[in-house]
């Protein structure tokens, strides 16, 4: 094991996206020779667990999760070691984006500006017909006032949830779910961080606003 790496990444306390943010900053640190890696990081919050274990897993890291009484996360993400899954079955990056990717933005309850009642209606409208699209999106995203819609009182959650069943992957902002102490009641999709959202955004041919 003469080129094993092990680094402890010690990351409670860090708002998001800080812990992506950090776990990607030594994956690039890494030094390219090196055969296997164990990088053990702690957390104390789920969502931070599950935003850098997708993060880390997107880049074809193993990664094991352990929880101890107190609520603390320890990750052990790995590389490189003979127990791990084969090739074939490793999470692959993703894919360079075609033509056809793009991905929907939803930043408000309502849909446009003006009327909110004539808003809601729209936002009604949108979300249901988007399913009978031939090209959906790869991705929507919730923020700010926009992740009500996801939560378990929201008129429209019947329409996302056939949007995520149909293959388009939701992403809700923990940062605003938090805010609005709505956390508990979310019905729909996976709660995601500013970084992941920003990269989708940056690495997306179109950004669809409504």
């Amino acid at each position: 094991m003469d080129n094993l790496t092990v680094i402890d990444l010690d990351l409670r306390g860090k708002a998001c996206p800080g812990p992506v943010v950090e776990t990607r900053k030594t994956f690039l640190s890494l030094d390219k020779e090196a055969d296997e890696v164990i990088i053990t990081v702690q957390l104390d919050n789920q969502a931070a667990c599950l935003n850098v274990t997708r993060f880390a897993e997107s880049q074809n890291f193993m990664v094991s999760q352990e929880v101890d009484a107190e609520g603390m996360f320890t990750l052990t993400i790995t590389r490189g070691f003979s127990c791990e899954l084969p090739p074939s079955e490793i999470p692959k990056s993703p894919c360079p984006e075609t033509p056809n990717h793009y991905i929907v933005y939803i930043d408000s309850s309502n849909m446009g500006s003006g009327d909110e009642k004539l808003g809601s209606i729209l936002m009604k409208a949108f979300l249901k017909t988007l399913p009978e699209l031939e090209n959906l999106p790869k991705s929507i995203i919730f923020l700010n006032d926009g992740v009500f819609l996801t939560t378990t009182d929201s008129p429209e959650i019947k329409s996302i949830q056939a949007l995520e069943t149909a293959g388009c992957t939701i992403l809700v902002c923990g940062t605003c779910l938090d805010f609005y102490h709505l956390k508990d009641k979310l019905a729909v999709g996976q709660i995601s961080n500013m970084f992941e959202i920003a990269s989708l955004m940056t690495g997306s041919d179109r950004v669809v606003r409504t």
